[in-house]
């Protein structure tokens, strides 16, 4: 009787434990994805750029000629930049900076990959404006980098080097656009998607970076491009001025909203207020600083574009809105081909 009360139960044991293996937590099951918003946690690398506009080790953002070449002569190589720049072949070898390393966009995940451990990127371009996109996300991924204020226009006036980029490109024909009227928005709008599949947020945010620097998306529109925008399409558009509020008041591109610098794109105050079924244009002083905030907005999932050199390119002599003035190099400083 004993033994039979035995062999009934064993079918009895097996069912149970068979149970407790089938119900295990499902937590526990590898196989099981993480989901994360990932939108929100890139975010937060937005926010505090932002915010502090300082780059990954705390220092300016955007330098000049004379401070970088000072670094460069000193009797301490440690303290030199890892120099990338972002032109083109033919043009990198009209002249260079010395040691500078000719990158392009198209591989920027390679680029991001062999930036020396412990070292300041410095990034330099044409003008300023593609190094300034390069520049944010690095910083954003706490790579400590710079943009050479102006490109090479800034650290040289010799037109055979710099193309007389800058040169060509300031104007005040356009200064009667301007308008003192004022607008706002309080609409606010759903966030875009990121589907990059990472959970850590640099890493979510390197993956979109990446994808967006190595895309042969326009992220630039010029003053011309830009009116003619406006007048056969306005509602497509939705046109940021990045200035503080004296320059705004002082005049603007029509509809134009003012986003506070250091504040207004953060997810407590008004990155909201960004629509996601119309073109962001972004403008500054010298297309610069929108350069970064477009490289960041697109990396985000908006579409945004950046009114290149800014209102240098529209009203440049009138210094109660271009607060910040392109000048031609006063010293030029070596080259080598």
């Amino acid at each position: 009787m004993k033994r039979l009360l035995q062999l009934s139960l064993l079918p009895l044991t097996m069912i149970l434990l068979l149970g407790a293996w089938g119900c295990g937590d499902d937590d526990d099951d590898p196989t099981t994805p993480t989901t994360v918003d990932e939108f929100a946690l890139a975010a937060e690398l937005g926010d505090n750029y932002f915010t502090s506009y300082t780059n990954a080790n705390g220092g300016q953002v955007n330098v000049t000629a004379p401070s970088v070449y000072e670094l460069l002569i000193d009797s301490s190589t440690a303290n030199d930049p890892y120099i990338l720049d972002w032109r083109l072949p033919s043009d990198f070898a009209l002249g260079h900076i010395e040691g500078a390393i000719n990158v392009s966009a198209g591989d920027f995940g390679d680029v991001l990959t062999a930036i020396p451990s412990g070292k300041t990127v410095l990034n330099v371009c044409y003008t300023g404006q593609n190094a300034s996109r390069a520049t944010a996300i690095m910083n954003m991924l706490g790579i400590p980098a710079q943009n050479l204020k102006f490109g090479m226009c800034g650290w040289t006036s010799d037109t055979s080097v710099n193309l007389d980029k800058w040169g060509t490109a300031i104007s005040s024909a356009h200064e009667a656009w301007m308008t003192q009227e004022v607008f706002t928005t309080t609409e606010t709008f759903d966030y875009p998607t990121l589907s990059t599949g990472k959970t850590d947020k640099v890493e979510i945010f390197r993956e979109a970076a990446i994808d967006f620097m190595e895309s042969d998306e326009s992220w630039t529109i010029s003053v011309s491009g830009l009116q003619a925008a406006l007048v056969d399409n306005p509602d497509d558009y939705f046109v940021i001025n990045y200035f503080a509020p004296d320059p705004y008041n002082a005049g603007h591109i029509p509809g134009a909203i003012r986003y506070q610098p250091k504040q207004a794109l953060r997810t407590d105050q008004m990155l909201a207020n960004l629509p996601t079924d119309k073109t962001i244009v972004v403008y500054c002083y010298t297309g610069q600083t929108s350069a970064q905030v477009v490289a960041y907005l697109n990396t985000m999932g908006y579409k945004a574009k950046s009114l290149v050199f800014g209102v240098n390119a529209i009203c440049h002599e009138n210094t109660d809105i271009c607060e910040a003035q392109y000048h031609v190099a006063g010293t030029d400083y070596p080259v080598v081909p």
